[in-house]
């Protein structure tokens, strides 16, 4: 039986700070909480809403870039609307995952509850070093997820 609840971390462990959705992804696989499915993810879209067919709650968590502050945690019930058009052009992936949404809204394959945290990413160079504001961000992220699920998810 699928777990209701799937937190998926979109990166590449291998480009500086965007390997923060896995980073975050595999923090909170190790709370083992009880009904919750982790993963990481590339973000390519079309897989991306097969994963999150037949589940209640899904927790989207990818790094992007969009001219904010690095470190800043960005909330969104994709529920009542799509990413903003600054993650289209400048997040690694959001492209990807704004398609994959958008696409799932119009065939009516959302989930019933799907956020998405994107993290405010400094570096995306190759490296496998995350920046000092992402570091910091981590941390904060992880309750936010972590609250999220626990008072949404279950509710």
């Amino acid at each position: 039986m699928r777990a209701k609840t799937l937190v998926i971390g979109i990166g590449n462990r291998f480009r500086g700070d965007d390997a923060l959705g896995c980073i975050l992804a595999d923090r909170i696989q190790m709370l083992a909480l009880p009904d919750v499915e982790v993963m990481t993810h590339s973000g390519e879209p079309a897989s991306l809403i097969d994963l999150w067919q037949d589940r209640g709650c899904v927790i989207l968590v990818d790094a992007v870039s969009s001219c904010a502050e690095a470190g800043t945690i960005h909330y969104i019930d994709m529920q009542k609307r799509g990413l903003p058009d600054s993650f289209r052009s400048y997040s690694t992936h959001a492209f990807g995952i704004a398609e994959a949404i958008e696409f799932a809204r119009v065939l009516n394959k959302l989930p019933p509850k799907i956020v998405f945290y994107g993290i405010e990413g400094k570096s995306f160079a190759a490296t496998e070093i995350l920046s000092p504001e992402i570091t910091a961000a981590l941390e904060d992220a992880e309750k936010r997820i972590i609250e999220d699920i626990k008072e949404t998810c279950d509710a």
